[in-house]
């Protein structure tokens, strides 16, 4: 069993500011196995999976029949074997369905006050009447639940400190989630090589199973919290990545306190020491179950020999060097020098064993010359020096979050842009940006963003190379931020094969070929930083141990701190917090475990999208929730029922849309009605296929509001079906700009789906080999711009078409939304989304 490990920056608990709260899917507490889960007759067999060598096994083919004794364990004890043996129904503790409900909705959203005011109210007594009459009957109620691990506490004394306390579980008690029936289809037991072609010469890794690594037989303030999140890289990381899955559980809080200088050097010796005995205490149970192995149920109901062996530890680069017991100053991962960690040069890895004598030396007054020369503090008990199997170097994982959206873009690549262009100039590019659904639109610029997040330099990304060209004369500037840009959307890639790896090396290489430009032009003055060096063990991390690195973001992280922190913060009266947490996450816990077992027993998934959700919109055909590469015959899409601007003359039309609805279409533009004035049409302000296309002129807004900006988006349109490719997306389609989206009125004709007014641009036959994009301009016909009315089942998808800002001028009134209008040339907008990117490059291979 692999497990990942991930630690949380040291949190606020008691922050109450951050509206993400308000944004985000609910999830309650850890999840461990419900021993609910499986039924005898639902076992079938025993398997002693290779308990030798291996973080996993290989099941038995042909295991022996075991007594039925062998899984009584599961029912011979506690409220499970009451339930049974009375007969209860599933919903035990609770009278019925309505009741778990209830208490459902009551213990994810109310606080224990509202909920004692609620069940005292005489209109709950007469018609609800629960079981419960009080928040203590309640929470009696919830505690009969079946939960996991018991929460543990264990008091320490600091210098310092008068008292402090690290909260933890037991991750060997049990399989965390690996038997849980919930993960049934997304769970991992062997390793696996997976290839691209017939021949089996391309490989490709996504999931950490696909890793060179499983595949060796080898083991290995003031209220502040520090938590502590675990997962198993057995789990499906698409399911990791899902908070309401439960996947990953919280381990537990470091204490975070003030400790006496006087028994250390300094502050940071002392917090390092306090972490890797926090950790020690924390990881204690694995170092016996690494090494002897543990029987787990697995979700395929078969028991298996798990040596559950650490893997990953997830965090940013401080927390690494923490962990490594290096300074912050240094590589975690390899002896770089302190004075060439800009250079594009792959050193040694560290080694652990060589590692854990150097700081015993050092510990015993020896003080080898390599303690100085590595960097190492003196932490002289790691935590990770016992476990078994594990190498604490190779553990430590990419992090494109606070590596390269937060650190080399942030603070480095925008500041440097912005330095070249100027604050003002930029300013001024980044509000003329036409929209798109997938992009949010500067408005006021960027230089009075104050706190840039993840998110708004991932937006950021898409369009700063387009805001370049033109504003820059210098072309190894835009060379240099291209390589940077292509790096991080390849690193992004929750897929790669020995093709992509090559390209994310080659990138980087451009990268260094380029990047001193930025020294001549006075922007930096050295590359010395340790998330400059972080980009050269990408390629080897992805390929020997991780897959592709989306399954190590510690973005992903983030979100767990709203569950186990802040909620359960805010469920405490504030005194003695910590224990009012655990004890709150317990419930939760019991909660979603009931949860899971009421699906389990029922058949059916809580997370089963419900079909009237769509009851406002009239699909036109089966709606797919991912969108295939290849384009099909007809898109299908969805759209309003009730048209949003009904019954619109044409001459209505042409005033608000900027048309020549009857005189200007181009060949084949009336093939499907022939309006006249006095022809009314139904018209819609926008269309899914599947993301949203809109299209509608400047609306009236609410009182004290300014007026809602038309808006004409560009779409990629299916042109000649001969020429579409499984791998292209860009194979037989042009670009449009839709005007108008409208049913034809019975009288001029029956059309089944909604048509759409738009005008084309030229193909996508020009590439401008400096911006690594396609580049046109407006189709002309008959010296007006080439128009069509063609069925929205021709249309694909959203695409960004960029103008080309000219050098040293600017247009006003593209600022107001009519750069679309008045640009003369294009550009389609490679970094918009990682399938465009992807496409670009497959449409430059072939």
């Amino acid at each position: 069993m692999a497990l990942q490990m991930i630690t949380g920056e040291q949190h606020a608990v008691n922050n109450q500011s951050d509206s993400r709260q308000n944004d985000l899917p609910e999830g309650e507490g850890s999840v461990e196995p419900c021993d609910l889960s499986w039924d005898e007759g639902e076992f079938n067999g025993h398997a002693n999976d290779n308990p030798g060598p291996g973080p996993t096994g290989q099941g038995n083919p042909n295991p022996p029949q075991p007594e039925p004794q062998q899984y009584a364990y599961e029912y011979d004890q506690g409220p499970a074997a009451e339930v049974l043996a009375a007969g209860h129904i599933i919903y035990y503790p609770f009278a019925d369905r309505e009741e778990w409900e209830l208490t459902d909705w009551l213990i994810r959203n109310i606080n224990q006050r509202a909920t004692n005011e609620f069940l005292k109210l005489s209109i709950t007594r007469s018609w609800t009447q629960p079981s419960y009459q009080s928040k203590h009957t309640f929470m009696k109620v919830i505690d009969q639940l079946l939960t996991g691990s018991e929460w543990r506490c264990e008091l320490m004394h600091v210098h310092g400190d008068d008292e402090t306390h690290v909260t933890d579980q037991n991750p060997g008690n049990d399989g965390t989630a690996s038997d849980r029936a919930t993960f049934s289809n997304e769970l991992a037991y062997a390793p696996e090589k997976v290839y691209t072609d017939p021949q089996a010469q391309t490989r490709q890794y996504d999931e950490m199973r696909t890793g060179e690594w499983w595949g060796k037989p080898r083991f290995k303030g003031d209220k502040v919290a520090w938590p502590v999140y675990l997962t198993i890289g057995n789990i499906l990381k698409e399911v990791c990545h899902q908070p309401a899955h439960h996947a990953s559980i919280l381990l537990g809080y470091i204490p975070v306190v003030k400790v006496d200088v006087d028994t250390f050097e300094n502050h940071s010796v002392a917090g390092y020491h306090l972490f890797h005995y926090c950790m020690r205490l924390m990881l204690q149970p694995l170092v016996a179950a690494g090494r002897e192995g543990v029987e787990i149920v697995c979700v395929d109901g078969w028991i298996r020999q798990v040596y559950p062996i650490l893997v990953a530890f997830i965090g940013d680069h401080p927390e690494q060097c923490l962990r490594a017991c290096g300074m912050e100053n240094r590589c975690p991962k390899c002896h770089v020098l302190a004075d060439q960690r800009g250079a594009n040069t792959q050193f040694p890895l560290h080694n652990q064993e060589q590692t854990v004598r150097v700081l015993h030396a050092q510990a015993s007054g020896q003080y080898p010359p390599k303690f100085v020369a590595e960097g190492l503090r003196p932490v002289f008990s790691p935590f990770w020096a016992n476990l078994p199997h594990t190498d604490i170097f190779m553990c430590i994982t990419s992090d494109i979050l606070h590596q390269l959206h937060q650190g080399l873009f942030k603070d480095h690549l925008k500041k440097w842009c912005t330095t070249i262009v100027g604050k003002k100039c930029f300013d001024s590019w980044f509000c003329a940006i036409p929209i798109h659904p997938e992009l949010h639109h500067f408005k006021e610029g960027i230089s009075k963003i104050k706190q840039w997040t993840g998110a708004d330099n991932k937006q950021l990304q898409r369009v700063l190379v387009t805001a370049l060209v033109g504003t820059t004369p210098n072309h190894d500037v835009i060379q240099a931020s291209h390589a940077l840009l292509d790096f991080i959307s390849l690193a992004q890639y929750q897929s790669h094969t020995d093709d992509t790896l090559q390209g994310l090396q080659h990138v980087l290489d451009k990268f260094h070929t380029f990047k001193n430009i930025f020294i001549d032009l006075r922007c930096h003055t050295h590359f010395n930083l340790p998330k400059f060096h972080s980009l050269c063990h990408y390629v080897d991390s992805i390929r020997l141990f991780s897959g592709s690195l989306d399954g190590f973001n510690t973005e992903n992280s983030e979100r767990l701190h709203i569950d186990y922190t802040k909620k359960a913060y805010a469920a405490s009266n504030q005194k003695d917090y910590m224990i009012q947490m655990t004890k709150w996450l317990t419930r939760q816990e019991a909660v979603v475990w009931f949860k899971t077992y009421l699906t389990w027993c029922l058949g059916s998934s809580p997370s089963d999208c419900s079909a009237s959700q769509y009851s406002d919109s009239d699909a036109g055909s089966a709606m797919c929730p991912n969108l295939n590469w290849a384009f099909p015959l007809a898109t299908p899409y969805r759209i309003a029922i009730c048209p949003h601007f009904p019954k619109k003359l044409v001459s209505y039309l042409i005033q608000n849309h900027g048309t020549s609805f009857l005189g200007n279409l181009g060949p084949g533009g009336n093939a499907y009605f022939v309006p006249t004035l006095h022809d009314c049409f139904d018209c819609f302000s926008n269309v899914r296929i599947p993301l949203w296309i809109c299209s509608h002129p400047e609306c009236a807004n609410r009182p004290r509001k300014p007026p809602i900006a038309g808006q004409w988006e560009t779409v990629l349109v299916q042109t000649d079906t001969g020429k579409k490719s499984d791998r292209c997306l860009l194979a037989g389609l042009c670009m449009a700009k839709v005007h108008i989206i409208f049913r034809l009125p019975p009288h001029l004709g029956l059309f089944p789906d909604p048509l759409t007014y738009i005008h084309w641009f030229k193909p996508l036959h020009a590439f401008d080999e400096d911006v690594k994009m396609f580049c046109f301009e407006c189709s002309i016909w008959n010296h007006l711009l080439n128009t069509v009315v063609i069925p929205i089942t021709h249309l694909v998808q959203p695409c960004h078409l960029v103008p080309r800002f000219p050098n040293g001028t600017f247009d006003p009134r593209w600022i107001h939304g009519d750069v679309m209008t008045t640009a003369d040339l294009f550009y389609l907008n490679r970094y918009i989304n990682l399938r465009t990117f992807e496409q670009y490059q497959v449409h430059r291979e072939d």
